[in-house]
């Protein structure tokens, strides 16, 4: 016996199955293709995306390249203004030097002429002086061994009194405060000799800062000032310092 042929039914069945198959897979097809049409859209959007961060960074590094050059050319101009400033204070220095020289010197021609004036008579204060000094230095130890040093620019003496004379280019109230708190005591600490002497005191310059010739004249301080080869000397209310 040969096999049993389908009937017309069952090839209609089989064929209506096979139908669905083919359409379920061009289904399965549409939506894979689907998938790679999305995948390639993403792949699309990627390279985009790192193309624009390849950008970026290119852009970036181009910033920081100029920054580096500014950067560089900051500290170049900072080093050059360091080598302007340290060559300004090395002149302000230098002429500070020189000013404090021309000072000094300016102090010591205005010493040599008070001394040259006051020893041509030797009276200060009224008081006539057997002896006149310049530029006097000496230094004593002290009982406990202390050692002080004492430079007196005009010393006058006689066998009562004594008059100490500062001299300065320009008289400021440093040299006040120096004559009264510092030359005088220490002018009895070296010179023990002329503890019972009556003390004078003189401030001595070209020119004085404000108003201090008229404090000095206040404390009973005579006023020495320069003009020229001249003294003009205020010693209207000089009192003795005890």
């Amino acid at each position: 016996m040969g096999e049993k042929l389908p009937t017309f039914e069952e090839m209609i069945a089989s064929f209506a199955e096979i139908r669905a198959g083919l359409a379920e897979t061009r289904a399965g097809l549409a939506e894979t293709r689907a998938d790679m049409a999305e995948t390639r859209a993403s792949f699309a959007e990627i390279r985009e995306m790192m193309a624009e961060n390849a950008k970026k960074s290119a852009e970036t590094e181009k910033l920081m390249a100029e920054n580096a050059k500014k950067s560089a050319e900051t500290e170049k101009l900072m080093a050059e203004n360091a080598k302007k400033s340290a060559e300004n204070d090395e002149k302000f220095a230098n002429i500070h030097k020189e000013l404090g020289n021309i000072g000094h010197n300016n102090g010591l021609i205005a010493e040599e002429i008070v001394f040259h004036s006051l020893a041509k008579n030797k009276v200060f204060a009224g008081i006539t002086f057997d002896t006149v000094d310049h530029g006097t230095v000496r230094t004593k130890t002290l009982p406990g061994g202390k050692e002080v040093k004492g430079e007196y620019d005009v010393l006058l003496y006689n066998g009562t009194a004594v008059a100490i004379i500062e001299v300065k280019h320009r008289v400021g109230r440093d040299a006040l405060k120096r004559l009264i708190e510092v030359q005088l005591p220490r002018f009895r600490q070296i010179f023990p000799e002329y503890k019972d002497c009556k003390m004078y005191l003189g401030l001595g310059g070209m020119s004085f800062e404000k108003d201090i010739a008229e404090e000095a004249q206040s404390l009973g301080i005579a006023t020495l000032t320069l003009s020229g080869d001249a003294v003009e000397i205020n010693d209207a209310n000089v009192k003795a310092w005890q």
